[in-house]
């Protein structure tokens, strides 16, 4: 069950903004950010701080932040809550989140403000003296996921700091961009935050915790395919409460840490790239993108994609995973395709494939991972052997079919469009091998068709094609059209899926 409302008359919150810079790109929603979020904390229908208990610090030097969170943390004795809005960087030796600040320069660490400066702070403000019972820092910002390492780990709390809870909130991933729409009021996550907390959360109870926001945070933000959020609760954290649900009452639906995430109702079919159509009986289509990790399910997923008002094809939501890929190997008929087997034959893989595998067992922690270093004949052979599964006929997709799936109904240069919503792992993001489900997917609801791995397609002769770039790509390649070296070429950055014909 959720705690009860944070006390307003013992927290304080320090609400840091940076939307002008002389060195990175303005960011004109974080001022709108600063000022609605000001307003609702304010507001006695909604949390209830007075006016001297919230402090907003616009285009702030370091010192000044310093100070001000330092006094803040040293008075709260309830909660205290830390909101930081701009752009974050990464240092490049320590791998460090920074937050910028009006003046800070993207290649020179030292002019912006290091997130542990703060976290420290709040672990331990005025000279070591206990204080808030329980600490909410929520951070808008790029990489904000590298503070989940800091406050949250029991082993780095200061012996004796009476923490009750300590609860970190970040718009996006360790390894992700966060977003700022061109033409919204707010950025991405903040704009669903204000969101939720104007207009309350229908089904949750009164007051809201912060695990049921993140939830809704979560659903909210994966419905418009933007980057994901990330939290992290230290002992009781999941159930601070610092807003009254306006849309909400005490005793509804059990507050989220006590049942699994809501997710938004899928689009028709899934993606909408057709409606009224349905063919039985397909694999079912899960509601929304899976979380980063191992997929529980054995078998592809699929989505429909129209290719014409008659012919609607279902392609694979993501690529093959390892341990999908492992249960092809496991079965006897395709021992054959085993890593020894296969190379010591010759014929239909290279020296490369599966490379990093032991037998049939993939390595440790890949399971979730797209499947790579196979080959195109490797490819057709588990596209046949699922569909047999299924009882339902697979092969690779064309190249023409790959591309209207990535295009999704859109015009121009829409690639640019999934680079600025955070849906593409290439050079120029996370540039590693994630797992599926790990970004948002392509608005047909399908995800990894630009970057993580290069999708094997065939072309109008039936030969090899390789399109949508991955980890390694750069962004001006994403788009381009490869032809394998031969057939039997196994890259560490090529994987595939499937599709089937409705």
């Amino acid at each position: 069950m959720a705690g009860a409302l944070s006390d307003p008359s013992r927290s304080r919150a320090v609400l840091i903004g940076t939307h002008a810079y002389t060195e990175l790109d303005d960011i004109p929603a974080v001022e709108n950010n600063i000022g609605r979020l000001r307003e609702l904390l304010t507001d006695p229908a909604v949390w209830g701080l007075a006016e001297g208990r919230c402090d907003v610090l616009l285009q702030p030097s370091r010192q000044t932040v310093l100070d001000t969170v330092y006094d803040a943390a040293a008075e709260a004795t309830d909660t205290m809550v830390l909101y930081y809005a701009g752009h974050g960087l990464v240092h490049p030796q320590s791998g460090e989140l920074h937050l910028a600040l009006p003046g800070s320069h993207p290649d020179r660490p030292h002019t912006a403000l290091r997130y542990e400066e703060l976290r420290s702070i709040l672990l331990s403000p005025a000279g070591g003296r206990p204080s808030a019972r329980r600490k909410v820092v929520v951070l808008d910002c790029c990489w904000s996921g590298l503070a989940l390492g800091g406050l949250m780990h029991g082993g780095d709390l200061v012996p004796g700091v009476a923490v009750e809870g300590a609860c970190v909130l970040t718009a996006t991933a360790a390894t992700r961009q966060a977003l700022a729409p061109p033409g919204e009021t707010y950025t991405a996550f903040t704009g669903e935050l204000i969101r939720i907390l104007d207009a309350g959360a229908p089904g949750r109870p009164d007051p809201l915790s912060m695990s049921a926001l993140f939830e809704e945070l979560t659903a909210a933000l994966r419905a418009k395919s933007r980057p994901q959020p990330q939290q992290s609760n230290r002992n009781s954290a999941g159930r601070i409460c610092l807003f009254r649900n306006r849309a909400g009452a005490a005793g509804s639906r059990p507050a989220g840490e006590n049942g699994p995430p809501r997710s938004p109702a899928p689009p028709a079919e899934e993606g909408g790239a057709v409606s009224g159509q349905r063919a039985a009986p397909w694999p079912p289509v899960a509601a929304a993108a899976p979380s980063a990790g191992e997929r529980a399910s054995s078998w592809p997923e699929f989505v429909p994609v129209a290719l014409s008002g008659t012919r609607t094809v279902r392609l694979g939501r993501y690529p093959v995973t390892h341990a999908q890929f492992r249960l092809f190997l496991r079965d006897p008929e395709n021992e054959r395709w085993r890593p020894a087997a296969a190379r010591a034959a010759g014929r239909y893989v290279d020296d490369n494939y599966l490379a990093g595998w032991d037998g049939v067992d993939f390595p440790p922690g890949r399971g979730g991972h797209p499947v790579v270093a196979v080959s195109f004949p490797a490819a057709r052979a588990y596209a046949a052997w699922a569909g047999r599964g299924l009882g339902l006929p697979l092969r690779l997709p064309t190249a023409a079919e790959w591309a209207l799936a990535a295009r999704a109904g859109r015009t121009g240069e829409w690639w640019h469009e999934d680079i600025a919503a955070g849906r593409v792992n290439f050079r120029g993001s996370h540039a590693e091998l994630a797992p599926i489900g790990e970004f948002p997917p392509n608005p047909y609801n399908i995800g990894d068709l630009l970057g993580n791995v290069w999708d094997i397609c065939v072309d109008d002769t039936g030969a090899p094609v390789l399109r949508g770039g991955a980890f390694d790509t750069p962004a001006a390649r994403l788009c381009e059209e490869l032809s394998p070296r031969s057939p039997v070429e196994c890259r560490g950055n090529v994987g595939f899926r499937c599709v089937g014909d409705s």
